[in-house]
């Protein structure tokens, strides 16, 4: 009896021992490199060549990370046509610091210490701003005039409001604009000539964002509530499985396109069914509890933050840009300050036009026009809506005007 109590006691303390034990936490995998970078120096714009030194030591860490290369020779009349090779690694940056930097014959040198991780995402310094627009049904015939009418608009505010509760972004809601005249051709944007501006940057000047959200509804179609024909029990049977447990096909096309290029940067379908309470009631929101009560609303919910997950995956690691305002002497003037998380001392480089691809016998500035890295803009003053930094060098030495991009690396 007495062994019997020590043994319950052991038994009991090791239960314990077990439920107090902490799990090792899973956490990315880390590397950390000691590397060099190197740019040439031009027109004596130092802190730019050491930006650019600073982007080459990250790209000589991330090499030695997890990287890809895909080469491709073309051979002509046994000479070389065409040789080409594209490079991607998987790495992320999670901090560098430089260790020492020089100049030796017009070359800016930086050694730094870059900690890579293997992990999917980035905690973004600065917060990017984006427009959510509409996303419209590629078949009207699939919702009824009795159901919610907020599907359209509903589905890319919840998006935009989740992506700025994560604090990584800055949304405007701009639902009540589609950006597709024909959304069967999503994300084809039709209706502009291939030479102009397209839709989503003219938006996206137009709102101040960088991102534009989009997306279309392909499917919503429920299944029949007809009844089976014939006589007999099983008819019966099927006729009313028909009537009361009905489905209804989910598909919601989402994109992302940058604002200031026009390239689509994300693309995505989502794909689901809904079962039982398919129809989602006359005026209830989406992201409501009586939108996510109905199994339809639950299912469009779940697309909703998978949705999230996935653009904070793909654009988390996005540069951040913005807009040069105003010039007044040395002094620049750009569109964003404390809501974006700039702080004094940030140092992010400018980017001049080479010039523009203009119509035939027009000025119309078109896609297509190209832009070089020109100087390194220190952040002097902060407001909450835009910041004042100053070049190395006179902005009208380096050909930089208002309308210029700005960029965090």
């Amino acid at each position: 009896m007495q062994s019997f109590k020590y043994l319950l006691l052991i038994s009991c303390l090791l239960l314990q021992a077990c439920s107090t034990s902490k799990l090792p936490i899973s956490r990315p995998a880390e590397q950390i490199a000691t590397v060099e970078g190197q740019a040439i120096i031009k027109d004596g714009a130092r802190l730019l060549a050491r930006k650019m030194a600073i982007r080459d030591a990250i790209r000589q860490a991330s090499l030695q990370n997890s990287s890809q290369i895909n080469s491709r020779t073309l051979i002509n009349q046994n000479s070389i046509a065409l040789d080409t090779f594209t490079l991607r690694t998987t790495a992320l940056i999670n901090n560098t610091k430089v260790i020492d930097e020089w100049i030796e014959n017009g070359i800016y040198h930086v050694r730094a210490i870059v900690r890579l991780t293997t992990g999917r995402m980035c905690t973004p310094q600065y917060r990017k701003r984006l427009a959510a627009t509409a996303f419209p049904m590629v078949q009207l015939s699939h919702i009824s005039m009795s159901e919610s009418n907020d599907l359209s608009n509903g589905i890319p505010r919840e998006i935009s409001n989740i992506l700025t509760e994560s604090g990584a972004y800055l949304g405007r809601n701009k639902t009540h604009t589609s950006l597709y005249q024909k959304p069967d051709l999503a994300p084809e944007i039709t209706g502009t000539h291939p030479y102009d501006i397209s839709d989503d940057m003219t938006l996206a000047q137009r709102s101040r964002v960088q991102f534009v959200l989009s997306g279309v509804i392909r499917d919503l179609e429920s299944s029949s509530r007809e009844y089976y024909r014939g006589s007999g029990f099983i008819s019966w049977v099927k006729s009313l499985n028909s009537y009361f447990f009905t489905t209804r096909s989910i598909t919601i096309d989402v994109y992302m396109h940058d604002g200031y290029s026009g390239a689509l940067l994300f693309q995505h379908r989502y794909k689901d069914q809904a079962s039982g309470n398919i129809r989602i009631p006359k005026n209830v929101m989406v992201g409501s509890e009586q939108f996510k009560d109905t199994d339809a609303g639950n299912k469009i919910t779940k697309i909703i933050n998978q949705a999230v997950k996935d653009i904070e995956e793909s654009l988390n690691c996005y540069p951040f840009y913005t807009r040069i305002l105003k010039i007044e002497d040395n002094k620049i003037f750009i569109d964003a300050g404390a809501q974006e998380r700039l702080n004094e001392g940030d140092q992010l480089v400018v980017y001049s036009s080479l010039g523009t691809i203009n119509q035939l016998g027009g000025e119309q500035e078109v896609l297509g026009f190209d832009k070089r890295p020109t100087g390194v803009l220190t952040i002097k003053e902060i407001t909450p809506l835009f910041a004042i930094g100053e070049l190395e060098a006179p902005p009208h030495m380096l050909g930089i005007k208002i309308g210029d991009w700005v960029k965090s690396w």
